[in-house]
């Protein structure tokens, strides 16, 4: 994203640099990387704009102080492509970023769930659900899709970092301010389901007995269910709320580890998997490292997995019996860990160097403070022949704040390799992505090519704010 001082952008040379890449930061030159997930289940890459126009930030006086493009962003999720909105303008994305679904509660706007219900109205009745002519027509207005994708995300920065953006284009302009109004007056607060979430995903318990209960959340009709290979071998089988065989789950199913009364000490894995479209609203939230937090615009059919570990052993075993959690938490400022304990013996582990007891039949939760937009990687070694545990990724709950603008003599901003993700300096701290040329305009295209040519970068910086949305 560039930063374009007044209403015009002088030349053409101003108009490609303002029209070539999609949300708030400075520009690094970072290579693709691979979709492997580094083992992680459903990891999605960030790629290339889709569609998208320039948009420009009011100030208080109604005069245009910024000029960036916005819309459309693609993120790629074991080949399944989805399109997203940016809910953060003011941080920076790389391209090859990985992403996770999480829920709001762990997103950026975790205290603005009715700003969130906002954007998911205009998200269901916005561009790419509703068509280009459709969504135009709403207010007499011809649009094509990078118009209609312009539109849709200056009215979602309205609620997500309470920004005055108006798109360039007339028609897309009068469509954002009806979504605004409309949304105001009919966003609902409503969470989409997740496309597939197993909680806990770690329970433990003695032989003889059912362990658990992981409870299915999706918004899939119906799931697939099964027990890992080690888990058959001890004779485990997986059922239902009823004591059942289970082999496929629907939303609120609750499943347990079935355990024969002379399993030997044991674990296990139950994976849930089905393929389905990812609703709407849906928010994806970084996992490498500090990145821009995005949201759900449409999806193709995704195949989505989840896993949930059990570990058993016999009523007469002297020992724990343990099972770990971890789980954002964005109010307290950390990740909470919690610690259980089925055994008959303590279960004591070291977490930041602290020595940590659990009590028979009794669990322990302890909050590891981590820093707003800084990675955490937290492991618990494995104890009794258990584990380990382990979690990582980024804490990103809160939106960035502008920054300071730039003097006169500010010096611009460096570059990175190719074929890296290390910004280069920049008076943010942070880096844009090269997230590639549009497949929407030749415009957006040719930009991307002199921007590789130039070898260098524009920083953007957001300030003024319009008055804040309802909450």
């Amino acid at each position: 994203m560039f930063r374009v001082r007044g209403r015009s952008i002088p030349s053409v040379a101003g108009v490609m640099l303002a029209t070539s890449m999609f949300c708030a930061g400075s520009v690094a030159f970072a290579g693709a990387a691979s979709a492997d997930g580094g083992g992680e289940a459903d990891t999605a890459v960030l790629g290339d704009i889709v569609h998208g126009g320039r948009i420009d930030i009011l100030d208080d006086s109604d005069h245009a102080e910024e000029t960036l493009t916005g819309g459309t962003m693609r993120l790629t999720l074991k080949g399944a492509e989805l399109e997203t909105y940016c809910i953060d303008i003011h941080n920076p994305t790389y391209d090859g970023t990985k992403y996770t679904e999480t829920d709001w509660d762990h997103s950026v706007l975790s205290d603005k769930k009715e700003r969130l219900g906002r954007i998911r109205w205009i998200l269901q009745h916005a561009y790419p659900v509703v068509q280009p002519d459709a969504l135009g027509s709403k207010v007499g207005a011809k649009l094509n899709e990078d118009t209609a994708a312009a539109a849709t995300q200056a009215a979602i920065w309205h609620f997500s970092d309470g920004v005055n953006a108006h798109p360039r284009d007339k028609g897309a302009d009068k469509v954002t301010k009806w979504l605004e109004e409309q949304a105001e007056q009919h966003g609902s607060a409503d969470e989409p389901l997740p496309s597939l979430k197993l909680t806990p995903d770690s329970v433990s318990g003695t032989s003889g007995d059912s362990i658990g209960p992981v409870t299915v959340n999706t918004s899939a009709d119906k799931v697939s269910v099964a027990l890992d290979q080690k888990s058959a071998d001890a004779g485990v089988t997986l059922v239902d709320a009823d004591g059942k065989a289970a082999t496929t789950a629907a939303n609120g199913d609750k499943l347990f580890f079935k355990v024969p009364a002379d399993a030997p000490k044991g674990e296990g894995t139950l994976t849930a998997s089905t393929t389905t479209r990812i609703e709407v609203g849906r928010v994806f939230g970084p996992v490498d490292k500090k990145s821009q937090t995005l949201i759900l615009a449409g999806s193709t059919e995704v195949p989505v997995t989840a896993s949930a570990s059990g570990a058993w052993a016999p009523k007469e075993h002297k020992g724990p019996i343990p099972a770990v959690t971890f789980e954002k938490d964005c109010a307290a400022g950390g990740i909470q860990v919690t610690a259980a304990n089925s055994g008959d013996q303590e279960f004591t582990f070291t977490l930041n160097g602290e020595t940590h007891t659990v009590q028979p039949g009794k669990s322990e939760t302890v909050l590891v403070k981590v820093d707003e937009d800084q990675a955490y990687d937290i492991k618990i070694a494995s104890a009794a022949g258990y584990g380990p545990w382990e979690t990582h990724g980024v804490l990103d709950c809160k939106t960035a704040g502008p920054s300071p603008s730039p003097s006169a003599s500010t010096p611009a901003p460096g570059t990175s390799t190719p074929g890296t993700d290390t910004p280069g300096t920049t008076t943010t701290g942070g880096g844009l992505a090269q997230t590639g040329g549009s497949s929407a305009t030749p415009v957006i295209a040719g930009a991307a090519v002199a921007l590789v040519l130039a070898g260098g970068g524009l920083v953007f910086f957001l300030r003024k704010r319009r008055s804040t949305p309802s909450a």
